[in-house]
């Protein structure tokens, strides 16, 4: 029977359609009873006798009348009339969210207003054990006019899953299924472009798949245009499944880096590095909004065509690389006289010290333990691009104290918000490590934990992971997501052996104390390490650094036993070949491939090294240097400038390559100045670099006392010390005869 205005239905009268589609028929009515106005949903008259529309209308209801959320719309009642199936629902005025993007994107922190609101409902939904299944712009009503405060319901449960712990599986009321049965072939509803990728594979489902949706919603809200697109079903799909969406930045520059990486993490195809719940999402999405309030959300630039454009020796490698270090940072720019300045960023996410863990047992012979957490944490850490660590170098001061620095000193001197410490405990076979994450801004702690467990590599690995998952956690959602790119790949196979772990921070502590004495304990105990646990690819590839500083400094040198560099590239590759995620086994393979002479792979591994890491000040400073020391200053330096941001007291090498850039371009006061404050230890270069910039700018008396330095530390006789500076330093010819020149005009005279 059809329906007509001013019908009376039970106690309803009917007062205007305001709404029609293939699933129902939408009315006005009043409640005579109750004298209010409230929507009335039919089953199309047409499906009327169809059992699954029917069944969908009371699966709807069901669920909605289930909620009780200002950001659902709300389920009085169900009815029938004269077979009429309906639904008694509250009325409201408004646009769909749909009609509210229009073809153009929205003010953004309108759409991360509304997105919370969404992911507020979607939380509420999932506490009750209901997935939505069909979160799309359609099914969201914006209530309340575009200038006063608006508020998002969210609509149509009838593809809605009770049960959230129990999976909905393909062909038990799928919704991949429903939603094919609601297309044509060769035409795409709007339903298949919102699925999550296990939706449209027919996959066993859960609360993770309106995530997805929504972050395809919030994508559109931003940008106008949907994630995924095509012509066809078929290559919708394809896309959910096969491709990343434009970035969102790339189609509206008012996108702030923050919100671009909540979606992109709303989006992760696997839903293991998606976000786990709305209530996460939402948390970010509220953190942001409160970054907000105080200064507008600031938009990332969009990239330039010049910071796009290749290396010329190495076409698409450069791409990587400044993608990586200058995307959303400012770095530090040098002035004419050589201070720093402009080093603030408000895209930059918050910054990090690690200090030294404490051995609390105080067995020295303990001591690795603490020094490995230590590490292990930066590296951790470093792999959120968001998360700026400072290095450990700069943590170092804090090793041999006795007593808990003040939070708040420790934050001004290092330059970093958050603080992280601990310390190991170990008795017999049980470790126990105590860790406290503080805010120095305020001297407060916001977590802390202690961990008491068995004593094993696996359980100090999970320790570690555990601690780092915790921490950014709790400090990095109010700068927004962090991309965790595939971080599972990223989790590194422990050894089976103590003994060969305590080996690798030997090499790290050879890593920031440039001695003999250091190189030689930490080459025989990976040597026995390496031996043990042939597969250990940590072990292999601080081996294969130790040989590489064997050739560079000529430490320790066994002569006629062994080529170093052919036993590290053999070493490195094999690490590379068991760990092909690690920063570690790609990091020291650079290394070996620049000591070589290979610079062009040395460039490509360098950048797989900085894409892993790229936080990680250590990587950064050596490919700097080494870039620099071959003449690429506009790649060099900015990754140098970048490592000084992340570590305000860093290693004196450092300053290796902006010396050389200063050095080159003639501004020898200022290689000069930056010479004086280079410390290598017993390294040749130190005095080398000074008497340089004496002699070009004629102070061959000033020169006098570091010509006899030099002649007294180099290795080598000096006829020799060009090839050693373009072979063993990696230095290009034209910048060593630069060199040459300045010691010339300093009084060293050098025949060939």
């Amino acid at each position: 029977m059809a329906i007509e205005a001013g019908q009376q239905l039970l106690h309803y009268r009917l007062i205007e359609k305001i709404g029609e589609g293939g699933m129902g028929v939408v009315w006005k009515a009043e409640d005579t009873r109750l004298h209010r106005n409230v929507a009335l949903k039919f089953v199309p008259e047409q499906s009327a006798q169809d059992g699954e529309v029917v069944d969908r209308h009371l699966r709807e209801a069901r669920a909605a009348s289930a909620l009780n959320h200002p950001n659902i719309c709300s389920t009085h009642d169900i009815g029938e009339w004269e077979g009429r199936r309906f639904i008694v629902m509250e009325l409201l005025e408004g646009r769909s969210l749909e009609r509210q993007i229009g073809g153009k994107p929205m003010e953004v922190e309108a759409a991360v207003e509304l997105a919370i609101q969404i992911a507020d409902a979607l939380a509420a939904a999932h506490a009750k054990g209901i997935i939505h299944r069909d979160i799309k712009p359609a099914n969201i009503f914006v209530v309340g006019d575009e200038s006063a405060v608006q508020r998002a319901k969210m609509l149509d449960f009838g593809l809605a899953k009770f049960g959230v712990g129990r999976a909905s599986k393909p062909g038990d009321d799928d919704a991949t299924q429903t939603a094919l049965a609601m297309t044509t072939p060769g035409a795409v509803m709007g339903t298949v472009s919102y699925m999550s990728p296990e939706q449209a594979l027919g996959k066993e489902l859960d609360h993770r798949t309106d995530v997805f949706s929504l972050g395809v919603v919030l994508y559109e809200m931003i940008t106008a245009r949907r994630a995924f697109e095509g012509n066809t079903s078929a290559a919708v799909f394809d896309a959910i499944l096969n491709r990343a969406p434009t970035a969102p930045v790339e189609l509206n520059t008012k996108v702030p880096a923050a919100l671009q990486n909540v979606v992109n993490r709303a989006l992760e195809k696997d839903p293991a590095l998606r976000y786990q719940s709305a209530v996460d999402m939402a948390a970010d999405l509220k953190r942001l909004r409160r970054g907000s309030s105080a200064e507008r959300i600031v938009a990332v630039p969009p990239a330039t065509a010049e910071s796009r454009s290749p290396w010329p020796r190495i076409a698409g490698t450069l791409v990587l690389l400044i993608a990586v270090v200058a995307g959303g940072i400012a770095l530090l720019q040098r002035s004419e006289d050589g201070h720093e300045s402009g080093v603030v960023d408000s895209t930059r996410g918050p910054t990090i010290a690690v200090l030294p863990f404490v051995n609390a047992s105080g067995d020295p012979g303990q001591e690795f333990f603490g020094k490995g957490l230590t590490e292990d944490l930066i590296n951790g850490l470093a792999r959120y691009r968001e998360l700026s660590v400072i290095a450990k170098v700069a943590t170092q001061d804090y090793q041999s104290r006795n007593v808990d620095p003040d939070i708040r000193d420790a934050g001004e001197a290092l330059g970093a918000r958050y603080i992280l410490r601990g310390s190991v405990f170990k008795q017999g076979d049980k470790i126990r490590v105590t860790v406290q994450l503080s805010d120095s801004s305020v001297g407060r702690s916001l977590w802390g934990e202690t961990y008491d467990r068995e004593l094993s590599t696996a359980d100090l690995f999970a320790i570690q992971d555990d601690i780092t998952d915790k921490v950014v956690n709790a400090i990095a959602g109010m700068y927004g997501a962090l991309a965790r790119v595939h971080l599972e790949d990223y989790r590194r196979t422990p050894p089976e052996s103590l003994d060969s772990y305590a080996c690798v921070v030997l090499g790290y502590e050879y890593l920031y104390v440039h001695t003999d004495e250091a190189h030689l304990r930490a080459r025989e105990c990976l040597e026995v390490a390496v031996e043990t646990e042939p597969e250990y690819a940590e072990g292999l590839a601080w081996l294969a650094y130790i040989y590489a500083e064997e050739y560079h400094h000529r430490r320790n040198e066994r002569v006629g036993e062994y080529d170093a560099l052919d036993r590290a590239l053999d070493m490195a590759s094999e690490a590379v070949r068991l760990d092909n995620a690690s920063h570690v086994t790609h990091g020291f393979l650079t290394f070996v491939h620049f000591f070589r002479g290979d610079y062009e792979r040395g460039r490509i591994e360098g950048a797989r090294t900085i894409e892993l890491m790229p936080a990680n000040a250590m990587w950064l400073s050596v490919l700097g240097i080494y870039l620099t020391q071959l003449g690429d200053f506009e790649q060099g330096v900015p990754m140098l400038q970048r490592a000084v941001e992340l570590d305000p007291n860093p290693p004196a090498w450092l300053g290796m390559g902006f010396y050389l850039e200063q050095y080159e371009r003639g501004r020898y006061d200022e290689a000069l100045g930056t010479a004086k404050r280079i410390t290598l230890g017993d390294d040749f270069r130190t005095s080398l670099f000074l008497v340089a910039a004496y002699g070009q700018l004629g102070r061959a008396d000033e020169a006098a006392p570091w010509l006899e330095e030099l002649r007294g530390t180099v290795r080598v006789p000096l006829t020799e010390l060009r090839t050693e500076l373009i072979d063993r330093h990696t230095i290009s010819p034209a910048i060593t005869d630069h060199l040459l020149e300045g010691l010339a005009k300093a009084g060293l005279e050098i025949e060939s």
